[in-house]
This record gives structure tokens, sequence and C-alpha cells, in this order.
């Protein structure tokens, strides 16, 4: 992206907030109320009426929780806000020279800023509760929470770009993230499943960063350096494919808007 694009991006992302908020009774105030009560009914579910963990942690279950889901609502959201940024502003792309990738960047960009300030909220509650973690721990989830956020915007731009030709797109990836979000260790710990499963889903690029975040603040479980590491590497892989794809179908989106 050329520096010359900052204002430009910072102000469609003032676009992005505008629309997101402006005109709601509560306003900002759905950036914490929403996921709280998510979490709260999800920690009902899960940890009273369906058990989704050993007793024997050491971490209550709505914290354990909290430190799965937040994350994931952080990757999910800003991917399926982005799948639709050249659809939805088709008309200013025909009309503005601006490269078409910008509106996905300020998407994802934008819900990583809502919701990676929900999740610091969020801390900020579980911490009052009695959560602590160390200067590593908080590296850990720092580096899980990057790597997270650089593939959701990975994804984000080859399935904005894909969804140009491919107009049902969008439905099939808020139904792949919902079932990612099972296939994901967010309402469980991987350690409570079968060796050959916990193996195989160990090869989903999500689990080591979730897992890197939850382990760094909770102070539980290894902390997945080395996993952590490949995920960083299949971010970058994502992030070269979509630019990739970029150069060679960007210059036909106006012609299928």
């Amino acid at each position: 992206m050329r520096l010359a694009s900052g204002p430009v991006l910072r102000e469609l992302l003032a676009r992005e907030w505008r629309e997101r908020y402006q005109g709601s009774v509560l306003g900002v105030a759905w950036l914490g109320l929403l996921p709280l009560a998510q979490l709260a009914v999800l920690a009902f579910v899960f940890g009273t009426l369906l058990p989704a963990r050993a007793s024997s942690g050491a971490l209550p279950y709505p914290m354990f929780l909290a430190l799965g889901l937040f994350p994931w609502l952080l990757f999910a959201n800003a991917v399926n806000r982005g799948v639709t940024a050249y659809l939805d502003n088709a008309g200013l792309i025909a009309r503005v020279p601006l490269p078409p990738s910008l509106y996905v960047h300020a998407r994802v960009l934008g819900s990583v800023i809502v919701d990676g300030a929900g999740l610091v909220l969020v801390l900020g509650v579980l911490v009052a509760f009695g959560l602590r973690f160390d200067a590593v721990g908080a590296l850990a989830a720092l580096g899980g929470v990057a790597v997270l956020a650089v593939i959701a915007l990975a994804l984000a731009r080859i399935a904005a770009l894909l969804q140009v030709f491919v107009r049902d797109l969008a439905a099939l990836v808020g139904q792949l993230t919902g079932l990612g979000f099972f296939l994901a260790p967010v309402l469980y710990e991987r350690s409570q499943l079968p060796a050959a499963t916990a193996e195989a889903l160990g090869w989903n690029p999500l689990v080591a960063p979730l897992e890197a975040i939850r382990h760094g603040l909770s102070g539980e479980g290894v902390l997945p350096w080395a996993a952590l590491g490949v995920s960083a590497c299949v971010a970058v892989v994502l992030l070269g494919l979509s630019l990739g794809l970029q150069r060679r179908a960007g210059r036909h989106i106006e012609d299928f808007l």
C-alpha cells in the first residue's frame, strides 16, 4: 500500500466507524455489551448445562471461554466484514481512482480495532476477577493476536476478490467461520480430545494463535512457540497469495461490479 493512501485509509476507517454505530441507541456501548452477553450465554450453556471442560482445570470456565471466544470473534468478524468490501463500495470503486484493496483493508482494520478494544475491555474485567499473567505470556498473546489479524486480512482479501465473481461466496464464508468455531479450541482444550483428533486439529493454522493467547494469559499449558511460528509462516504465505491474486484478477474488478 502506498504511503499516500494513508490519509485515505484513515478516512475510510472513520466512515466504517460511522456506518457501524451512527444512529444506534447505545452507540459504542455495543462494543462491550454484545460480546459480554454472548460470553454469558455460552458460559452458562457449556459450563453448566453441557460441561465442555474437565472440572480439574484451575481456570474458571467463564475465564477459559473468554480467552478463546474473543480472539476468535476478532478473526471471524474481520473476515466476514471484509468479504463484501468490493461489492458494498462498487460505486466508489468505479468513480474514485484508488487501489480497491484499500476498502478491504479499512473493513478488516476497523473490525480488528473494534474487537481488539472489546478484548482489552474483557481482559480488564478478567484481571479484576483474579486473572494473572506475566510478560512472556503477554508477548505470546500479542503474537497470537497479530497472527490471527494477518490471517484474517489475507483471507478477507482473497474472499473479497472472489466474491466479485462468485456472488454467493459471502454466505459460504459465514458458514465456514461458523463451522470453524467448533473446529478450533474455543469451547474446549485440545488436551481433552483423543490424541489422534487433537493432533489432526493441530494442523489448523488458527489453533496455535488461539492457544498462545489462552495459555499466555492464563498461565496454563505450554506456550506453543514453534506452532505459532508455523502459523505465522502460513499467514505470510496467504498474504502473498492474496497479493498475487490481486495482481492477476484485480484489473477485472470494475468490469464485474
